[in-house]
């Protein structure tokens, strides 16, 4: 809001009196307060002193509506089908008024992949989890320099690219305070009014551009950047045929009475370290053909785990298997990229 200066006519003795504002908040004086300036002009006619003449200047300070998003926090990497993942953003309101904000999510146009089950959400007790009450659409009313942190929640689907990437934006939109959202806060049309009363004020949107919205929209936006960690997983099962009781190991044949070994490959041809990887083999509905064989690879030693992809070496595992086992299961190490372990164990055929 400009202001134009006044010039006072020439006269003796003139003496100039102004009162001073009061002290301004960090964002600037309040929307709505109070500016007096008096002047006072004194003057003599023919030496005598006399009355001096004042006059008072009474204007209302307009609403200057400014919000800043920031992103809190790091933003580690995330992993295909991962749920409940949060991010943390801070609103400020460096407006000189009271002010509501709308909060909204949105990604990138052309987003690489889409986020799902979004909610923004104060986190009151600061366990990253939605509790009950504390999920929000908007802000209904912060003061001038008031700053509230909320967070994001998402899940991530399945079946994404390494290294993909997403950006996380949280828009806050300037409301009327108290409006419940409702009442989206607007530029004011037209010259300056110079209002005569607190109510008689007008608005400036005065807020910078952010990550998608433009400068002195009345919004403003931050974003985390989302990369999911992935691994390119596959397996692969082959028999061998070790032993039969005819031929022994020389030349075997899959005849009844033969020891056959499955061989459980499981690869990484890719990207992230693949953790936690447990293998399951099912047989019971073979039971009629092959019995388990338990010890195969010496006492105590039920099934080798982390072999080699030639399906060599490993360590034994006492699993306390009989021949009535029909499942086997084991954990096997970490896997990196361009790396393969296996799993083996040894049937009968009845």
């Amino acid at each position: 809001m400009k202001h134009a200066k006044q010039l006072l006519g020439a006269v003796s003795a003139i003496s100039l009196v102004t009162i001073s504002t009061l002290p301004a908040m960090a964002q600037g004086t309040l929307a709505g307060e109070q500016i007096t300036n008096n002047v006072s002009v004194s003057f003599n006619v023919g030496g005598v002193a006399q009355t001096a003449e004042t006059d008072s200047d009474v204007f209302y300070v307009d609403r200057k509506v400014n919000v800043v998003v920031t992103a809190v926090g790091s933003s580690p990497n995330v992993a295909n089908a991962q749920t409940g993942i949060v991010r943390e953003f801070s609103i400020e309101n460096l407006s000189n008024a009271d002010m509501g904000y709308a909060l909204s999510v949105s990604q990138e146009a052309g987003a690489a992949f889409a986020i799902s089950n979004v909610v923004i959400f104060i986190d009151a007790d600061g366990d990253d989890v939605v509790d009950a009450g504390e999920a929000v659409t908007y802000l209904d009313t912060l003061n001038p320099d008031e700053v509230q942190n909320v967070k994001v929640m998402f899940d991530v689907a399945n079946g994404i690219a390494d290294g993909t990437t997403t950006d996380i934006i949280l828009t806050a939109n300037a409301v009327e305070a108290g409006s419940a959202g409702a009442t989206e806060v607007v530029d004011s049309s037209g010259a300056n009014t110079a209002g005569t009363s607190a109510t008689d004020i007008q608005t400036v949107l005065a807020d910078d551009a952010g990550e998608t919205d433009s400068q002195y929209a009345g919004d403003h936006s931050a974003k985390h950047t989302i990369t999911v960690d992935a691994a390119d997983v596959t397996v692969a099962k082959t028999s061998t045929v070790i032993s039969d009781p005819v031929n022994g190991t020389t030349n075997p044949m899959a005849i009844p009475g033969a020891v056959v070994e499955y061989c459980i490959v499981v690869s990484n041809a890719s990207g992230a370290v693949a953790t936690d990887i447990a293998v399951s083999d099912n047989f019971v509905s073979e039971t009629a053909s092959l019995e388990f064989a338990p010890d195969a690879y010496g006492s105590g030693a039920d099934i080798m785990v982390d072999s080699d992809a030639s399906c060599a070496g490993g360590t034994g595992v006492d699993k306390s298997y009989t021949t009535a086992t029909t499942e086997v299961s084991n954990a096997l190490s970490d896997i990196a990229a361009s790396e393969a372990l296996s799993l083996r164990f040894r049937v009968t055929i009845r």
